[in-house]
């Protein structure tokens, strides 16, 4: 039984400026695209995953029972794009990554919900929590490098304070 206490987190829609202190929001083209043809328009460069080892995963997300009380982070950038639905994804600034025992911090946990077509990547050592969908289940990929054993990286932990959050859609 979880005996957190329960706590309402505001889902913020997804923009560039509110997002940057985690990472990059891949949003709907702006502007000209960077190369076109019949039947197409592209843009490219509009993120970038630095380093070596990515791999692409699938996840079908369901709504966490009890809400959502722990995070993870990892020493790589990961990307999370939607496919079949809507998904929020919360989201605390870094911390000192080498710090096994460190917990996210609550009061500073912000809820993004991303769109099919929208996508994020969130920056090396930022917590996240793992996506919560808007509708019962959706279908997600993701790109990452598998975390090392005995790591900061892929470990889950609790909240800083003993809360549990519920999304609040407003």
């Amino acid at each position: 039984m979880n005996t957190n206490r329960l706590s309402p987190l505001t889902v913020e829609h997804l923009n560039g400026n509110d997002f940057a202190a985690f990472g990059t929001a891949v949003l709907e083209p702006q502007h000209s695209p960077t190369s076109s043809g019949a039947g197409f328009q592209c843009w490219f460069g509009v993120g970038t995953l630095k380093g070596e080892g990515f791999r692409l995963g699938q996840v079908i997300a369901r709504k966490p029972p009890g809400g959502i009380v722990e995070m993870e982070r990892h020493d790589h950038a990961e990307m999370l794009l939607p496919v079949t639905g809507a998904l929020v994804q919360v989201v605390a600034p870094r911390g000192d990554f080498n710090n096994l025992d460190e917990h996210p911090p609550a009061f500073a946990a912000r809820a993004f919900l991303i769109r099919p077509g929208q996508a994020v990547l969130i920056e090396a050592g930022t917590w996240h929590a793992a996506a919560v969908p808007v509708e019962e289940s959706t279908l997600y990929y993701f790109a990452a490098v598998p975390d090392e054993p005995d790591t900061a990286g892929g470990r889950w932990m609790p909240f800083d304070k003993q809360v549990c959050f519920e999304l609040d859609f407003g």
